[in-house]
């Protein structure tokens, strides 16, 4: 009896160091797992880092003040029955109310090229009616470029860069289409040598920061770092000029600018 009651008193003299050592083991667990999410948050996870900085906007639009270009009449002697006895060829267009240049490609050049994972989707050129659509294709280095044939009659898609050959397809009726991705920037020049009033262009680029004008000529840039900048306008018809704007700390610069005649290489 005597040695049962004095096991019984001995007990609480020895639970309560396993207590503390639990409480010491739990503490030090908390500590570790508060520093390990405090090394995840300090990792370089999430958005990239240009997404994350100060960005703001260009937009406005390019209005053309010289004289327009009448359409151009052409005649063709090639798939009558499904091309026509003429074509009309667009050169260039200007809407009635804004003055806004139709078409042309505004681009900013010189800033760090974002890193992104997420695919783009594929540009298309479709041969309609003897005609490209669209006529003017604006896209990134490595995405992919898709011909397509919706004519019941042969076309001969033939793509050049700086006078090299980039495609070259024969495009048969109800053919599948055929994709291939840009694999340099510049200008692509589009034609079917089956029918030679068909041309196009494709413009390609390292970067996202382009935009081509709507129907009222307005255009939108987004994502652009504060600063001075050099804004370059492309027109297939009129040629390129550049000119200077500044972009506000998380802001709208909105800008109106005059596309001149002969503006080839004209910069301010």
């Amino acid at each position: 009896m005597t040695s049962l009651i004095s096991h019984e008193r001995k007990r609480p003299l020895f639970e309560p160091p396993i207590h503390r050592t639990k409480i010491k083991r739990d503490a030090h667990m908390m500590n570790l797992s508060l520093a390990l999410s405090m090394l995840f948050l300090l990792l370089p996870w999430g958005n990239p880092s240009w997404a994350e900085a100060p960005a703001g906007s260009l937009m406005g639009r390019i209005v053309f003040s010289g004289d327009t270009t009448p359409d151009k009449i052409v005649e063709n002697t090639r798939d009558v029955a499904v091309c026509g006895k003429t074509a009309t060829i667009r050169t260039v267009a200007v809407d009635r109310e804004t003055g806004g240049l139709v078409g042309a490609v505004v681009s900013v050049d010189g800033i760090p090229i974002p890193t992104t994972e997420s695919l783009l989707p594929p540009v298309v050129i479709a041969n309609i009616h003897c005609s490209f659509s669209p006529r003017l294709v604006v896209g990134q280095v490595g995405q992919q470029l898709v011909l397509r044939n919706d004519d019941p009659i042969l076309h001969n898609t033939h793509l050049t860069l700086d006078t090299r050959t980039f495609m070259n397809v024969a495009l048969v009726p109800a053919g599948r289409p055929v994709g291939k991705p840009l694999k340099k920037p510049g200008i692509y020049l589009v034609k079917c040598d089956v029918h030679n009033f068909m041309t196009a262009a494709v413009l390609a680029f390292h970067h996202p920061f382009f935009s081509v004008t709507d129907e009222t000529g307005a255009f939108r840039i987004s994502h652009l770092p504060p600063g001075d900048h050099v804004v370059t306008i492309w027109h297939k018809t009129l040629g390129t000029f550049q000119q200077r704007v500044t972009i506000p700390l998380q802001g709208e610069a909105h800008v109106t600018i005059e596309y001149l005649t002969n503006a080839e290489s004209r910069q301010k």
